[in-house]
This record gives C-alpha cells, sequence and structure tokens, in this order.
C-alpha cells in the first residue's frame, strides 16, 4: 500500500485546527500552491541559470586555456542540464580552486594589476 499524498495526521491537526473557519484553510492551502508553483518555477530558472552560466565560463576558460577550470564548469553544465545536483557543491569548490590556480597564473605572465580588486565580480 503507497503512502498518502498528504500525511493524515498532519492534515487532520490541521483541518480541526481551523474547523470554526473552513475558509481559512481553503485559503491557505490556495496560497501554498501558489508560492510552491513559484517555487518550482525559481529551481527551474536556477539550473537553466546553472547551465548557461557554466557553459559560457567553460567556453572562456577554453579559449584562454585554462582546462581545468573548463572542465568543472562543463561538469556544472551537465549538472543542471540533468538536474542532477549530488556532487555540485564538490563541483563549484573545485572550480573556485581552478579560478585561482588560473588568477595565480596570469598574475604570474602578467603582473598583479591583471586582478581585479579582490571581492569583486561583474
Amino acid at each position: 500500500m503507497s503512502e498518502p499524498v498528504l500525511a493524515r495526521e498532519i492534515f487532520d491537526r490541521l483541518r480541526q485546527t481551523t474547523a470554526n473557519n473552513p475558509e481559512v484553510l481553503t485559503e491557505l492551502c490556495r496560497d501554498y500552491i501558489l508560492e510552491a508553483r513559484n517555487a518550482i518555477a525559481q529551481i527551474d530558472e536556477a539550473l537553466a541559470h546553472l547551465r548557461e552560466r557554466a557553459h559560457y565560463l567553460k567556453g572562456s576558460s577554453m579559449m584562454l586555456g585554462a582546462r581545468e577550470l573548463a572542465a568543472c564548469c562543463a561538469t556544472l553544465e551537465k549538472m543542471g542540464r540533468d538536474s542532477e545536483l549530488s556532487g555540485a557543491g564538490t563541483a563549484l569548490q573545485g572550480a573556485l580552486s581552478a579560478l585561482k590556480t588560473v588568477e595565480g597564473e596570469l598574475a604570474q605572465q602578467l603582473g598583479p594589476t591583471v586582478l581585479p580588486e579582490e571581492g569583486s565580480a561583474a
């Protein structure tokens, strides 16, 4: 037997709490559905943004020859495309580490003025 969609004891408690004014429960559930739909849409947009930004940085990194950072971005892009984010934190940390390495190499090759102010991001 499958589990009910709503945990019976929790929903029944909520129904009992609003028994004197059932419109409150209806309004609460309507607000919940609206917020849930909005949250799902925002999550979908975030995944699309992840894919797009990772793809952009992958290409830029490849043009510069930053292979490790490009590979990290390819991983993040695939995670966003597949909506499979387990390991995304590790992949992001790898990208940050690779970026620091690229920054160090560019500073060595071109001088410290190549580095924007710390904490700046456009």
